[in-house]
């Protein structure tokens, strides 16, 4: 099966230009910014899961992602009033995640091992003389250190949390998460996709919750096809 090619990149972009145009005319920023804020750890779950897609294809995919993810974040965070300690948490929490980064290399920090049989390495140096799991510690340090603000945490405390229990729950799956032999799971993405349309839904009451609900049904309908279209193609060329 064919790479990308970039497609998905571009699909990305669009999406998150469509969000934005739905969402900000109307004053919706809480829309834009939770519509935007997660998708990179559903790239993660589907690679981790399937272990089909390019190495290169997904990191282009995760980057992108939480790229626009950490923008969203930063674009609630920053307008808050300052709170010394909250930022220095914050700052301390997404420098650790980048140390780690630069000792492990871009393609183990996305499943080099996974997608692309990169052998285990055993990593000595700091941080992961301290654990060996920096990367979601440090996120799970800055995100829990943005609800010290007292001003972001009264508006945004959902989102903050969100992004702990779903580094949490990638913890979690690193753990204990074993790749599936087939791309068939209609079932369980079907509660998947009911789940996020029903959630957006319930919290942008009227037509522009609906319409970005459908959206989001949509987008992550058509990129799981791709990542277990390839997980499918993978076995039967085994």
């Amino acid at each position: 099966m064919p790479g990308d090619r970039h497609y998905y990149v571009l699909a990305h972009i669009a999406f998150s230009a469509i969000v934005l145009l739905v969402t900000l005319p109307g004053g919706n920023l809480a829309l834009a910014v939770y519509a935007l804020s997660f998708w990179h750890y559903y790239f993660y779950w589907l690679a981790f899961r399937y272990r089909a897609i390019p190495l290169a294809e997904f990191r282009r995919h995760a980057v992108l992602a939480k790229t626009v993810a950490l923008l969203a974040f930063a674009s609630v965070y920053l307008v808050a009033p300052l709170h010394w300690l909250s930022l220095t948490v914050v700052a301390g929490g997404f420098l650790l995640n980048i140390l780690a980064v630069r000792v492990l290399g871009s393609d183990r920090t996305y499943f080099g091992h996974e997608l692309a049989g990169l052998p285990h390495r055993k990593i000595t140096a700091f941080p992961y003389s301290w654990t060996s799991h920096p990367m979601l510690f440090g996120n799970m340090a800055a995100f829990g250190g943005a609800l010290l603000n007292a001003d972001f945490r009264q508006y945004w405390w959902p989102l903050a949390a969100a992004h702990v229990a779903l580094n949490f729950g990638v913890l979690i799956m690193e753990i204990t998460l074993r790749p599936r032999r087939t791309g068939k799971c209609a079932p369980s993405i079907g509660a998947l996709l009911t789940a996020i349309g029903a959630a957006v839904g319930g919290v942008g009451a009227g037509p522009t919750g609906a319409i970005l609900g459908a959206l989001l049904t949509i987008y992550a309908f058509v990129i799981w096809l791709r990542y277990s279209a390839l997980a499918d193609h993978k076995i039967k060329n085994l």
